[in-house]
């Protein structure tokens, strides 16, 4: 928020012990979902009708990219519906990302098929996470693309005027967010185009929930695992009947995790038990030890006495945004846990195997951090005191959860950061009975 003399305030909230969660919400829709749809809707010629889009940062600096690109969008009671000739118009403006890494990847490939100069930015975190491979990858396929500072990460311009087509590679090991942003326009393509994927490929999952948005708007891509994917050229988009964003498991994970480690009982709406986002696993983990959660019609229900749980040991190489969470689970079960697979936490938002240990130690619990491990000595409780979000909404919401279970509470500074991807997260926890205040 804002000063009366234009200043930019950060928002500080002290999170408190919190005896029982209860109740029901409906979780934060799919941000992965409304991102990949906001697109594929650009790229149709039609209108298509989204139902319980997410409404946070990231998607709407899509919507503003959509409209920037020449797509009508209006938005109603639940919905945003799109329109669109399928043809993209050169933007009169830069496309600004805001800190969107998704948006930025998959945007600066959809600009090839723009007619003219597309450039592209964010906000200071998302300049400094790389976009080099990707661009390499479009240069392959004969599109002219490059950092304005050449150094392989944003600002990014773009020369369009369409996809020539062929073969392009990229390494997988960096994010699935290239090899999205390539499957969206490889249909669009001149002439029938590949893409191999090299190294060990990261968050497969987002590759799966790519290809099933464009199944779901007519266009196809043939596959062999996830190293090689083919399209015939030529493709068009088509608007599908329905069009309805699923709850997020990746915001929904820091509620979970709350309710298994405090007394509670709190009912979840919109989580699909078969959905496919890779953050689904957070249901996995705490099942495995030994909370109840049982899905019904329409909803997820967990419910836990609040005991003591155990130490784990997880890998979240296919589901990295689960770190921040489960780092806090950790917190509360007595022993080591161990939660591999994170590499790549040091290109996200912030360097989060840094931004993880340094505030759990700053609250008093016992952290060692590697290069793929971060292990922590959970000891049941946390004492609490006062902790910095890093401007990443993950962070924020990991403190959160721990201030929730803590001795002395937890003031978490710069929590405005949570808009990013979970703009009611603090009406949510409201409504199930979680503690908390807004420091001066």
């Amino acid at each position: 928020m804002r000063t009366a003399a234009g200043r930019v305030r950060l928002l500080k909230v002290l999170f408190t012990a919190t005896d029982r969660l209860e109740g029901s919400i409906h979780s934060q829709p799919s941000k992965s979902y409304t991102i990949r749809y906001l697109v594929a809707s650009l790229l149709s010629e039609g209108v298509t009708v989204m139902e319980n889009p997410s409404i946070c940062d990231d998607a709407l600096a899509v919507v503003k990219a959509c409209e920037a690109f020449g797509a009508k969008v209006e938005s109603g009671e639940g919905l945003i519906r799109i329109s669109s000739t399928g043809y993209l118009e050169v933007p009169s403006v830069i496309i600004d990302c805001g800190g969107s890494a998704t948006a930025i990847r998959i945007l600066s490939a959809v600009a090839s098929l723009a007619p003219g100069i597309t450039v592209l930015t964010g906000d200071e975190s998302l300049r400094s996470r790389p976009i080099g491979p990707l661009i390499d990858a479009l240069r392959r396929l004969g599109v002219e693309a490059y950092s304005t500072r050449m150094n392989g990460l944003p600002p990014v311009i773009v020369f369009g005027g369409g996809i020539p087509g062929g073969c392009t590679w990229i390494d997988g090991s960096i994010s699935s967010q290239y090899v999205s942003a390539l499957l969206f326009i490889l249909p669009k393509a001149r002439k029938k185009s590949s893409l191999k994927v090299i190294g060990e490929i990261e968050s497969k999952g987002y590759i799966d929930l790519t290809l099933s948005v464009l199944e779901k708007f007519g266009v196809k891509v043939e596959r062999s695992g996830y190293s090689y994917f083919e399209a015939e050229a030529g493709q068009n988009y088509r608007p599908p009947a329905t069009c309805r964003v699923p709850g997020d498991y990746s915001s929904s994970s820091f509620i979970l995790v709350a309710c298994s480690v405090l007394p509670s009982k709190v009912r979840i709406y919109d989580l699909v038990e078969s959905d496919i986002q890779p953050d689904r696993l957070i249901v996995d983990i705490v099942r495995d030890l030994g909370v109840n959660v049982r899905f019904g019609n329409g909803y997820l229900e967990i419910e836990s006495c609040g005991d003591t749980l155990n130490g784990f040991e997880v890998d979240v190489r296919d589901s990295p945004d689960l770190a921040p969470p489960l780092a806090s689970l950790a917190c509360f079960c007595k022993g080591v846990s161990r939660i591999k697979g994170c590499r790549r936490l040091r290109f996200k938002e912030s360097d989060r195997l840094k931004a993880i240990s340094s505030e759990l130690t700053r609250i008093g619990v016992k952290v060692d951090v590697n290069e793929d491990t971060i292990s922590i000595h959970g000891s049941g409780r946390v004492d609490g005191g006062y902790t910095y979000s890093w401007g990443d909404h993950r962070i924020a919401m990991m403190l959160a959860v721990l201030g929730l279970g803590s001795r002395r509470g937890v003031v978490v500074d710069g929590f405005d950061c949570v808009s990013k991807s979970y703009p009611k997260f603090l009406s949510d926890l409201e409504a199930i009975g979680g503690k908390f205040s807004f420091v001066g």
